[in-house]
Protein backbone atom coordinates (compact mmCIF):
# COMPACT_ATOMS: atom_id res chain seq x y z
CA UNK A 1 0.00 0.00 0.00
CA UNK A 2 1.63 3.17 -1.05
CA UNK A 3 1.51 6.54 0.20
CA UNK A 4 -1.63 8.21 -1.67
CA UNK A 5 -3.51 4.88 -0.27
CA UNK A 6 -3.52 5.38 2.90
CA UNK A 7 -6.82 6.60 4.47
CA UNK A 8 -8.75 5.87 7.78
CA UNK A 9 -11.31 3.47 7.84
CA UNK A 10 -14.12 5.58 6.62
CA UNK A 11 -17.31 4.21 7.25
CA UNK A 12 -19.89 3.70 9.61
CA UNK A 13 -20.44 0.21 12.09
CA UNK A 14 -23.85 -0.45 13.09
CA UNK A 15 -24.02 -4.16 15.24
CA UNK A 16 -26.84 -5.62 17.77
CA UNK A 17 -24.37 -8.27 19.85
CA UNK A 18 -25.24 -10.69 17.12
CA UNK A 19 -22.92 -9.12 14.33
CA UNK A 20 -22.09 -6.18 12.76
CA UNK A 21 -22.21 -4.72 9.70
CA UNK A 22 -19.49 -2.00 8.27
CA UNK A 23 -21.32 0.52 5.63
CA UNK A 24 -19.03 3.05 3.48
CA UNK A 25 -19.95 6.46 2.72
CA UNK A 26 -21.48 5.78 -0.68
CA UNK A 27 -24.02 3.11 1.30
CA UNK A 28 -22.15 0.10 0.52
CA UNK A 29 -22.26 -3.01 3.32
CA UNK A 30 -18.42 -3.95 2.27
CA UNK A 31 -18.16 -6.07 5.77
CA UNK A 32 -20.72 -8.06 7.29
CA UNK A 33 -20.17 -11.79 9.08
CA UNK A 34 -23.53 -14.18 8.93
CA UNK A 35 -24.69 -15.88 11.35
CA UNK A 36 -22.25 -14.92 13.89
CA UNK A 37 -18.85 -12.75 14.39
CA UNK A 38 -16.26 -15.28 12.82
CA UNK A 39 -18.81 -16.60 10.00
CA UNK A 40 -17.88 -16.35 6.69
CA UNK A 41 -18.64 -12.80 5.51
CA UNK A 42 -21.88 -12.13 3.81
CA UNK A 43 -20.44 -9.28 2.63
CA UNK A 44 -17.12 -8.55 2.18
CA UNK A 45 -15.75 -6.20 0.02
CA UNK A 46 -13.51 -4.34 2.14
CA UNK A 47 -11.29 -7.60 1.24
CA UNK A 48 -11.99 -8.46 -2.03
CA UNK A 49 -14.71 -6.17 -4.61
CA UNK A 50 -14.96 -8.81 -6.82
CA UNK A 51 -15.45 -11.83 -4.62
CA UNK A 52 -16.63 -9.99 -1.58
CA UNK A 53 -20.22 -9.24 -2.80
CA UNK A 54 -22.35 -5.85 -2.75
CA UNK A 55 -25.45 -4.53 -0.68
CA UNK A 56 -25.62 -0.83 -2.02
CA UNK A 57 -27.98 1.93 -2.77
CA UNK A 58 -26.34 4.34 -5.44
CA UNK A 59 -27.51 7.03 -7.39
CA UNK A 60 -27.31 6.81 -11.24
CA UNK A 61 -25.20 9.85 -11.79
CA UNK A 62 -22.38 11.09 -9.85
CA UNK A 63 -22.09 11.70 -6.34
CA UNK A 64 -21.69 14.67 -5.28
CA UNK A 65 -20.88 14.71 -1.62
CA UNK A 66 -22.06 12.68 1.21
CA UNK A 67 -22.01 12.64 4.58
CA UNK A 68 -23.08 9.58 7.85
CA UNK A 69 -23.87 10.11 11.01
CA UNK A 70 -25.28 8.04 13.92
CA UNK A 71 -28.75 8.67 15.78
CA UNK A 72 -27.85 10.51 19.04
CA UNK A 73 -26.64 8.19 21.32
CA UNK A 74 -27.34 4.98 19.77
CA UNK A 75 -25.79 2.41 16.94
CA UNK A 76 -28.20 3.68 14.32
CA UNK A 77 -26.47 4.84 11.18
CA UNK A 78 -27.69 7.65 8.94
CA UNK A 79 -26.09 8.05 5.58
CA UNK A 80 -26.70 10.97 3.34
CA UNK A 81 -26.02 11.26 -0.17
CA UNK A 82 -26.02 14.02 -2.81
CA UNK A 83 -26.05 13.49 -6.86
CA UNK A 84 -27.08 16.00 -9.56
CA UNK A 85 -30.58 14.54 -9.42
CA UNK A 86 -31.27 15.11 -5.63
CA UNK A 87 -30.37 14.00 -2.46
CA UNK A 88 -31.83 10.93 -0.63
CA UNK A 89 -30.80 9.26 3.02
CA UNK A 90 -30.14 6.15 3.90
CA UNK A 91 -30.83 4.92 8.12
CA UNK A 92 -29.26 1.30 8.88
CA UNK A 93 -29.98 -0.36 12.02
CA UNK A 94 -29.67 -3.80 13.80
CA UNK A 95 -32.62 -4.41 15.91
CA UNK A 96 -31.86 -4.40 19.45
CA UNK A 97 -34.71 -3.65 22.35
CA UNK A 98 -35.67 -5.78 25.37
CA UNK A 99 -39.02 -7.52 24.75
CA UNK A 100 -40.75 -10.24 26.91
CA UNK A 101 -38.19 -10.46 29.53
CA UNK A 102 -34.96 -10.80 27.09
CA UNK A 103 -33.02 -8.67 24.48
CA UNK A 104 -34.28 -8.77 20.77
CA UNK A 105 -31.33 -9.24 18.75
CA UNK A 106 -32.08 -10.69 15.45
CA UNK A 107 -29.96 -11.48 12.59
CA UNK A 108 -31.95 -9.03 10.96
CA UNK A 109 -30.30 -5.63 8.49
CA UNK A 110 -33.14 -2.89 8.00
CA UNK A 111 -31.83 -0.01 5.79
CA UNK A 112 -34.79 2.54 5.56
CA UNK A 113 -34.22 5.12 2.40
CA UNK A 114 -36.34 8.02 2.28
CA UNK A 115 -36.07 11.37 -0.90
CA UNK A 116 -34.73 14.13 0.88
CA UNK A 117 -34.89 16.96 -2.63
CA UNK A 118 -34.95 16.26 -5.72
CA UNK A 119 -35.50 13.41 -8.12
CA UNK A 120 -32.66 10.66 -7.61
CA UNK A 121 -32.73 7.85 -9.44
CA UNK A 122 -30.79 5.02 -7.45
CA UNK A 123 -29.76 1.59 -8.27
CA UNK A 124 -30.21 -1.29 -5.22
CA UNK A 125 -27.40 -4.08 -5.68
CA UNK A 126 -28.09 -7.16 -2.96
CA UNK A 127 -25.27 -9.73 -4.11
CA UNK A 128 -24.39 -11.70 -1.30
CA UNK A 129 -21.56 -14.64 -1.00
CA UNK A 130 -20.92 -17.23 0.98
CA UNK A 131 -17.59 -19.21 2.03
CA UNK A 132 -15.11 -15.96 1.67
CA UNK A 133 -16.48 -15.17 -1.73
CA UNK A 134 -16.30 -18.74 -3.60
CA UNK A 135 -19.90 -19.42 -3.38
CA UNK A 136 -22.64 -17.06 -5.18
CA UNK A 137 -26.20 -18.41 -4.34
CA UNK A 138 -28.92 -18.34 -6.43
CA UNK A 139 -31.66 -15.65 -6.05
CA UNK A 140 -35.19 -16.61 -6.43
CA UNK A 141 -38.35 -14.61 -6.55
CA UNK A 142 -41.21 -14.38 -4.05
CA UNK A 143 -44.09 -12.58 -3.77
CA UNK A 144 -42.62 -9.50 -2.24
CA UNK A 145 -39.08 -10.61 -1.51
CA UNK A 146 -36.00 -12.55 -2.99
CA UNK A 147 -33.93 -15.57 -1.64
CA UNK A 148 -30.65 -16.57 -1.84
CA UNK A 149 -30.39 -20.19 -2.05
CA UNK A 150 -27.04 -22.02 -1.38
CA UNK A 151 -26.23 -20.75 1.81
CA UNK A 152 -26.14 -22.47 5.01
CA UNK A 153 -29.17 -20.86 6.10
CA UNK A 154 -32.52 -19.36 4.38
CA UNK A 155 -30.94 -15.67 3.52
CA UNK A 156 -34.00 -13.33 2.42
CA UNK A 157 -34.25 -9.76 1.13
CA UNK A 158 -38.33 -8.56 2.05
CA UNK A 159 -38.77 -5.25 0.37
CA UNK A 160 -41.07 -3.12 -1.16
CA UNK A 161 -38.87 -2.07 -3.99
CA UNK A 162 -39.64 -3.67 -7.34
CA UNK A 163 -38.49 -7.06 -7.15
CA UNK A 164 -37.74 -6.84 -11.20
CA UNK A 165 -35.26 -3.80 -10.48
CA UNK A 166 -33.65 -5.51 -7.88
CA UNK A 167 -32.85 -8.74 -9.44
CA UNK A 168 -31.76 -6.55 -12.74
CA UNK A 169 -29.78 -3.40 -11.69
CA UNK A 170 -32.30 -1.81 -12.82
CA UNK A 171 -32.47 1.95 -11.60
CA UNK A 172 -35.68 3.53 -10.32
CA UNK A 173 -36.64 6.70 -9.09
CA UNK A 174 -36.99 7.37 -5.50
CA UNK A 175 -40.41 9.21 -5.13
CA UNK A 176 -41.42 7.50 -1.80
CA UNK A 177 -40.04 6.02 1.13
CA UNK A 178 -38.28 2.33 0.49
CA UNK A 179 -37.90 -0.65 3.21
CA UNK A 180 -35.24 -3.53 2.36
CA UNK A 181 -34.89 -6.23 5.48
CA UNK A 182 -32.49 -9.08 4.97
CA UNK A 183 -32.44 -12.05 7.43
CA UNK A 184 -30.67 -15.04 8.01
CA UNK A 185 -33.13 -18.12 9.14
CA UNK A 186 -36.28 -16.86 10.25
CA UNK A 187 -38.04 -14.50 7.71
CA UNK A 188 -39.96 -11.29 8.79
CA UNK A 189 -43.53 -12.19 8.08
CA UNK A 190 -45.28 -9.44 9.80
CA UNK A 191 -45.99 -5.76 7.92
CA UNK A 192 -43.04 -3.97 6.12
CA UNK A 193 -43.43 -0.32 6.73
CA UNK A 194 -44.89 -0.49 10.12
CA UNK A 195 -42.19 -2.81 11.54
CA UNK A 196 -39.48 -1.60 10.46
CA UNK A 197 -40.60 1.70 12.08
CA UNK A 198 -41.36 0.16 14.87
CA UNK A 199 -37.96 -1.12 15.21
CA UNK A 200 -36.36 1.76 14.68
CA UNK A 201 -38.05 3.49 17.15
CA UNK A 202 -37.43 0.98 19.91
CA UNK A 203 -33.79 0.74 18.87
CA UNK A 204 -33.27 4.19 19.15
CA UNK A 205 -34.86 4.16 23.05
CA UNK A 206 -33.06 1.44 23.56
CA UNK A 207 -29.26 2.75 22.74
CA UNK A 208 -30.60 6.11 24.15
CA UNK A 209 -31.64 4.57 28.14
CA UNK A 210 -28.38 2.13 27.46
CA UNK A 211 -26.24 5.45 27.53
CA UNK A 212 -28.04 7.56 29.40
CA UNK A 213 -28.01 5.20 32.49
CA UNK A 214 -24.08 5.51 32.01
CA UNK A 215 -21.85 7.36 34.28
CA UNK A 216 -20.04 9.52 31.88
CA UNK A 217 -18.56 12.33 32.84
CA UNK A 218 -18.63 15.74 30.22
CA UNK A 219 -14.80 15.22 29.98
CA UNK A 220 -14.55 14.37 25.96
CA UNK A 221 -18.27 13.35 26.70
CA UNK A 222 -18.86 13.13 23.16
CA UNK A 223 -15.98 10.88 22.32
CA UNK A 224 -16.81 8.55 25.39
CA UNK A 225 -20.23 7.99 24.38
CA UNK A 226 -19.46 6.91 20.96
CA UNK A 227 -16.48 4.87 22.21
CA UNK A 228 -18.75 2.96 24.91
CA UNK A 229 -21.28 2.35 21.92
CA UNK A 230 -19.22 0.78 19.57
CA UNK A 231 -18.11 -1.40 22.53
CA UNK A 232 -20.97 -2.62 23.69
CA UNK A 233 -21.42 -3.93 19.89
CA UNK A 234 -17.71 -6.10 20.44
CA UNK A 235 -19.89 -8.53 22.65
CA UNK A 236 -21.22 -11.26 21.19
CA UNK A 237 -24.05 -11.89 23.98
CA UNK A 238 -25.19 -15.25 23.45
CA UNK A 239 -22.22 -16.24 25.18
CA UNK A 240 -20.59 -13.58 26.63
CA UNK A 241 -17.93 -13.91 24.62
CA UNK A 242 -16.18 -10.51 23.58
CA UNK A 243 -14.12 -10.18 20.37
CA UNK A 244 -10.74 -7.96 20.12
CA UNK A 245 -12.68 -6.73 16.27
CA UNK A 246 -15.32 -7.51 14.06
CA UNK A 247 -12.72 -8.11 10.73
CA UNK A 248 -9.85 -9.61 10.06
CA UNK A 249 -6.75 -9.15 7.28
CA UNK A 250 -6.55 -5.33 8.29
CA UNK A 251 -2.90 -4.69 7.95
CA UNK A 252 -0.53 -3.26 10.84
CA UNK A 253 0.74 -1.15 8.44
CA UNK A 254 0.99 -1.01 5.08
CA UNK A 255 2.65 -4.36 3.50
CA UNK A 256 3.86 -6.24 6.09
CA UNK A 257 2.10 -8.80 5.96
CA UNK A 258 0.83 -8.33 9.60
CA UNK A 259 -2.90 -8.91 8.99
CA UNK A 260 -4.70 -11.22 11.62
CA UNK A 261 -7.97 -12.54 12.00
CA UNK A 262 -8.89 -10.62 15.20
CA UNK A 263 -12.28 -12.04 15.32
CA UNK A 264 -12.09 -13.93 18.70
CA UNK A 265 -11.93 -13.76 22.09
CA UNK A 266 -9.01 -12.20 23.76
CA UNK A 267 -8.41 -12.33 27.71
CA UNK A 268 -6.33 -9.46 28.03
CA UNK A 269 -8.23 -7.41 25.17
CA UNK A 270 -11.86 -8.44 27.08
CA UNK A 271 -10.11 -7.35 30.67
CA UNK A 272 -9.66 -3.79 29.21
CA UNK A 273 -13.20 -3.74 27.63
CA UNK A 274 -14.63 -4.69 31.07
CA UNK A 275 -12.56 -2.50 32.87
CA UNK A 276 -14.03 0.30 30.34
CA UNK A 277 -17.75 -0.87 30.87
CA UNK A 278 -17.23 -0.88 35.10
CA UNK A 279 -15.84 2.24 34.90
CA UNK A 280 -19.30 3.55 33.34
CA UNK A 281 -21.27 1.38 35.75
CA UNK A 282 -22.27 -1.42 33.06
CA UNK A 283 -21.96 -4.38 34.88
CA UNK A 284 -24.22 -6.60 32.33
CA UNK A 285 -21.01 -7.42 29.87
CA UNK A 286 -19.12 -8.91 33.25
CA UNK A 287 -21.57 -10.93 34.17
CA UNK A 288 -22.27 -12.46 31.21
CA UNK A 289 -18.42 -12.90 30.02
CA UNK A 290 -18.19 -14.96 33.27
CA UNK A 291 -20.30 -17.69 32.05
CA UNK A 292 -18.21 -17.36 29.10
CA UNK A 293 -14.85 -17.57 30.87
CA UNK A 294 -15.94 -20.44 33.26
CA UNK A 295 -17.69 -22.56 30.33
CA UNK A 296 -14.61 -21.70 28.02
CA UNK A 297 -11.52 -23.01 30.99
CA UNK A 298 -13.56 -25.47 32.99
CA UNK A 299 -11.42 -28.02 31.73
CA UNK A 300 -8.55 -26.15 31.48
CA UNK A 301 -5.85 -27.16 33.97
CA UNK A 302 -2.37 -25.76 32.96
CA UNK A 303 -2.77 -22.85 31.25
CA UNK A 304 -5.39 -20.77 29.37
CA UNK A 305 -4.74 -19.96 25.64
CA UNK A 306 -4.57 -16.11 24.88
CA UNK A 307 -7.50 -16.36 22.77
CA UNK A 308 -10.52 -18.35 22.21
CA UNK A 309 -13.27 -18.83 19.84
CA UNK A 310 -16.40 -17.63 20.80
CA UNK A 311 -18.23 -20.31 21.07
CA UNK A 312 -14.50 -21.39 23.52
CA UNK A 313 -13.43 -22.92 20.16
CA UNK A 314 -10.08 -23.74 21.18
CA UNK A 315 -8.02 -24.83 18.01
CA UNK A 316 -8.56 -21.37 16.30
CA UNK A 317 -6.60 -22.87 13.36
CA UNK A 318 -4.75 -20.12 10.80
CA UNK A 319 -5.73 -20.06 7.40
CA UNK A 320 -4.51 -18.33 4.08
CA UNK A 321 -7.35 -17.07 1.60
CA UNK A 322 -7.43 -16.39 -2.10
CA UNK A 323 -8.75 -12.67 -1.70
CA UNK A 324 -7.13 -9.56 -2.99
CA UNK A 325 -6.75 -8.08 0.66
CA UNK A 326 -7.72 -4.81 1.78
CA UNK A 327 -6.05 -2.25 -0.43
CA UNK A 328 -4.55 -5.31 -2.29
CA UNK A 329 -2.46 -6.17 1.59
CA UNK A 330 -1.61 -10.14 1.72
CA UNK A 331 -2.55 -12.44 2.87
CA UNK A 332 -6.32 -12.57 4.11
CA UNK A 333 -6.17 -14.86 6.92
CA UNK A 334 -8.76 -16.90 8.61
CA UNK A 335 -8.19 -18.08 12.42
CA UNK A 336 -5.65 -17.27 14.25
CA UNK A 337 -2.13 -19.27 15.26
CA UNK A 338 -1.65 -17.50 18.51
CA UNK A 339 -3.74 -19.73 20.75
CA UNK A 340 -0.80 -21.86 20.11
CA UNK A 341 1.44 -19.14 22.27
CA UNK A 342 2.29 -19.01 26.28
CA UNK A 343 0.94 -15.58 27.22
CA UNK A 344 1.08 -15.69 30.85
CA UNK A 345 -0.02 -11.98 31.96
CA UNK A 346 -3.94 -13.84 30.76
CA UNK A 347 -4.44 -15.62 34.09
CA UNK A 348 -4.27 -12.42 35.97
CA UNK A 349 -6.02 -10.34 33.45
CA UNK A 350 -8.96 -13.12 34.34
CA UNK A 351 -8.97 -12.74 37.71
CA UNK A 352 -8.96 -8.45 37.50
CA UNK A 353 -12.07 -8.85 34.61
CA UNK A 354 -13.95 -10.83 37.57
CA UNK A 355 -12.96 -8.66 40.44
CA UNK A 356 -15.71 -6.23 40.39
CA UNK A 357 -18.77 -9.22 40.55
CA UNK A 358 -16.98 -9.82 43.74
CA UNK A 359 -15.92 -6.50 45.23
CA UNK A 360 -18.90 -4.15 43.81
CA UNK A 361 -21.89 -3.68 46.25
CA UNK A 362 -23.96 -2.32 43.36
CA UNK A 363 -24.08 -6.17 41.84
CA UNK A 364 -26.17 -8.50 42.98
CA UNK A 365 -24.29 -11.36 41.65
CA UNK A 366 -25.69 -14.82 42.38
CA UNK A 367 -22.63 -17.21 40.72
CA UNK A 368 -20.34 -15.44 43.30
CA UNK A 369 -20.11 -17.98 45.78
CA UNK A 370 -19.86 -20.63 43.28
CA UNK A 371 -16.79 -19.27 42.31
CA UNK A 372 -13.88 -20.40 44.62
CA UNK A 373 -12.68 -23.29 42.05
CA UNK A 374 -12.30 -21.13 39.04
CA UNK A 375 -10.32 -18.53 41.42
CA UNK A 376 -7.77 -20.65 42.81
CA UNK A 377 -7.22 -22.33 39.89
CA UNK A 378 -6.58 -19.71 38.27
CA UNK A 379 -3.74 -18.56 40.72
CA UNK A 380 -2.34 -21.74 40.45
CA UNK A 381 -1.67 -20.82 37.04
CA UNK A 382 0.28 -18.07 37.84
CA UNK A 383 2.44 -19.86 40.55
CA UNK A 384 2.86 -23.18 37.63
CA UNK A 385 4.54 -20.46 35.06
CA UNK A 386 5.83 -17.91 37.57
CA UNK A 387 9.53 -18.59 36.24
CA UNK A 388 8.26 -19.81 32.72
CA UNK A 389 9.63 -17.47 29.13
CA UNK A 390 6.30 -16.36 27.37
CA UNK A 391 5.63 -14.37 24.36
CA UNK A 392 4.10 -11.54 26.19
CA UNK A 393 1.81 -8.63 25.25
CA UNK A 394 3.94 -8.32 22.26
CA UNK A 395 2.77 -11.87 21.10
CA UNK A 396 6.07 -13.24 19.42
CA UNK A 397 6.26 -16.04 17.34
CA UNK A 398 9.38 -16.98 17.72
CA UNK A 399 10.96 -15.46 20.69
CA UNK A 400 10.07 -16.48 24.69
CA UNK A 401 11.66 -13.70 27.38
CA UNK A 402 10.51 -12.61 30.94
CA UNK A 403 8.24 -9.87 30.21
CA UNK A 404 7.79 -7.21 33.33
CA UNK A 405 3.84 -6.84 31.73
CA UNK A 406 3.67 -10.83 32.63
CA UNK A 407 4.69 -9.85 36.11
CA UNK A 408 2.58 -6.88 36.64
CA UNK A 409 -0.69 -8.65 35.57
CA UNK A 410 0.35 -11.66 37.68
CA UNK A 411 0.68 -8.12 40.67
CA UNK A 412 -2.83 -7.41 40.34
CA UNK A 413 -4.46 -10.19 39.63
CA UNK A 414 -3.10 -11.83 42.71
CA UNK A 415 -4.04 -8.71 44.48
CA UNK A 416 -7.57 -8.86 43.35
CA UNK A 417 -7.83 -12.70 44.12
CA UNK A 418 -6.86 -11.32 47.74
CA UNK A 419 -10.33 -8.85 47.63
CA UNK A 420 -12.24 -11.71 46.10
CA UNK A 421 -11.06 -14.30 48.79
CA UNK A 422 -12.08 -12.20 51.40
CA UNK A 423 -15.62 -11.42 50.14
CA UNK A 424 -15.42 -15.20 49.75
CA UNK A 425 -14.54 -16.25 53.46
CA UNK A 426 -12.06 -18.21 51.79
CA UNK A 427 -8.11 -18.11 53.13
CA UNK A 428 -7.13 -20.81 51.05
CA UNK A 429 -7.64 -18.10 48.09
CA UNK A 430 -6.52 -15.50 49.79
CA UNK A 431 -3.34 -16.88 51.35
CA UNK A 432 -1.75 -17.90 47.69
CA UNK A 433 -2.33 -14.77 46.50
CA UNK A 434 -0.65 -13.26 48.83
CA UNK A 435 2.20 -15.36 48.55
CA UNK A 436 2.06 -14.60 44.61
CA UNK A 437 1.47 -10.82 44.84
CA UNK A 438 4.91 -10.77 47.20
CA UNK A 439 6.58 -13.14 44.55
CA UNK A 440 5.77 -10.90 41.15
CA UNK A 441 6.67 -7.76 43.61
CA UNK A 442 10.03 -8.62 44.13
CA UNK A 443 10.15 -9.54 39.88
CA UNK A 444 9.02 -6.11 39.29
CA UNK A 445 11.64 -4.57 40.70
CA UNK A 446 14.11 -6.70 39.34
CA UNK A 447 12.76 -5.54 35.71
CA UNK A 448 13.21 -1.59 36.72
CA UNK A 449 16.57 -2.39 37.73
CA UNK A 450 17.77 -4.17 34.56
CA UNK A 451 16.19 -1.67 32.41
CA UNK A 452 17.96 1.54 34.62
CA UNK A 453 21.37 -0.28 33.47
CA UNK A 454 19.99 -0.80 30.19
CA UNK A 455 19.55 3.32 29.77
CA UNK A 456 22.52 4.52 31.79
CA UNK A 457 24.21 6.88 29.60
CA UNK A 458 27.95 5.68 28.49
CA UNK A 459 31.04 6.02 30.05
CA UNK A 460 33.17 6.38 26.75
CA UNK A 461 33.39 9.75 25.20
Amino acid sequence: MNESKRHTYDQGVIGNCSYTAHIQKDSDITWMCWPRFDSSFIFGGLLDQEKGGEFSIKPTDTITSTHQSYIENTNILTTEITSNSGCYKITDFAPRFFQQDRYFKPLMLIRKVERISGTPRVVVRCHPKGNYGQLEPEPSLGSNHIRFLGLDASVRLTTNISLTNILSNQSFVLSETKYMVLTWGPPLEAALDETCEAFLLKTTKYWQNWIKSANITSFYQRQAIRSALILKIHQYEDTGAIVAATTTSFPESPGSGRNWDYRYCWLRDTYYTLNAFNNIGHFEESEKYFHYILNTTIEEDNRYQPLYGIDGTKALIEKELDLKGYLDNTPVRIGNDAYTHKQNDVYGQVLVSLLPLFNDLRIVFDERFDAPSLIFKTLKMIERTFEEKDAGLWEFRNLAQQHCYTYLFHWAGSSAAIKIGKTLKNDKIAELATQLKARSQQMIEKCYVKSKKRLRPSSRG
